[in-house]
Order: C-alpha cells, then structure tokens, then sequence
C-alpha cells in the first residue's frame, strides 16, 4: 500500500501549508432551548427541546449565528487582505445565501465597488455559477468571496484561495 501524507504534499508544492483558526460558537457546543412558548419569526411555536450543532441551519436558522460567523470572516479578512479568495462552505443552497447576504451587510463599501465582492456559487444559481472561473482565476479580483453547498467540494482548483471557512456540519 502506498501513502502520500499531507506533509510531504505540502513539501512537494502540491498544497499549500495551512493555519487552522477554530471558532466555537457557544449554541454550537452547549446547544439551544427555546424559553416556553417561544415561536418562530412566522409565528410557529418552536418544538421544546435542546437543538445542537447537527441541528444548526437544517432544522434551526438562528440568523444571529449566521451574522456571528459573518463577522468573524469579516474581522478575519480586514485584519489580513479584504480582497483574500475566500470559499465559505454552508450546509445547503439556503445557509449559501443567507450567508451571502450576511457578508453583504457587513462589507457594504467592498460591495458597492463590486456587487461580486460576494457571490452565492451553488448548483442552482446561473450568475453565482457563471462567475466560478472568475473566482478561481488568480487574473481576477471578483469575486472575492464564494458561498457555497456542495458545488466546490469535488475539488475545484483554486489555487489563489487564502481562507477556506467550515460552516456545515456533516451529515448524520
């Protein structure tokens, strides 16, 4: 049997090195209980029970956990290179777009000098998908930002990304 580590990949100049940053979220780790009789933004009573991560953005949408990560990434970004190839993987087309729209709002000046600073590349969106190899070609500064479900986990050769950001969780 023949084994390539990472190491020796990175080495080899086949990939690049990498600095994990890890965020926990505290909803993720000691999980969420809506107060009795809580609903939800359309008026649903929200089933009591404790909701964890496996929960998070499947069967529960806390938008203020979507507009947390947001800001880290935009912290992340203005602290190092606000134009850094950036892919944010979501659990599914919707989480894509809500935290498309979340990276919108917070970056509004990047946005007005190009509304592709952030883009949503997903299976089902014709623009977001028409502008991949915008994104993965080093010549070009838009977009900048990817939000993505599962378009880009086949392995799409990008070669000028700076920060690739987990925010889904595996399937159970």
């Amino acid at each position: 049997m023949y084994s390539y580590s990472l190491k020796q990949g990175i080495e080899d100049g086949f990939l690049a090195p990498y600095k994990v940053v890890r965020i926990d979220i505290d909803k993720d780790i000691q999980g969420w209980r809506p107060s009795k009789g809580q609903v939800d933004k359309t008026g649903q009573l929200i089933e009591d029970r404790v909701y964890n991560q496996i929960d998070m953005d499947r069967t529960l949408i806390l938008e203020k956990r979507t507009e947390l990560v947001a800001k880290k990434i935009t912290e992340f970004l203005v602290a190092t290179d606000p134009y850094a190839k950036t892919i944010v993987f979501c659990d599914d087309i919707d989480h894509a777009e809500r935290m498309r729209q979340a990276l919108v709002n917070l970056n509004p000046e990047r946005v007005k000098e190009s509304r592709k600073y952030v883009m949503r590349i997903t299976g089902d969106e014709i623009e977001g998908k028409a502008e991949l190899d915008n994104f993965i070609n080093p010549e070009e500064r838009y977009p900048v930002i990817a939000t993505t479900s599962k378009l880009m986990t086949t392995g799409v050769d990008t070669q000028t990304c700076k920060l690739v950001v987990l925010d889904h969780t595996s399937n159970p």
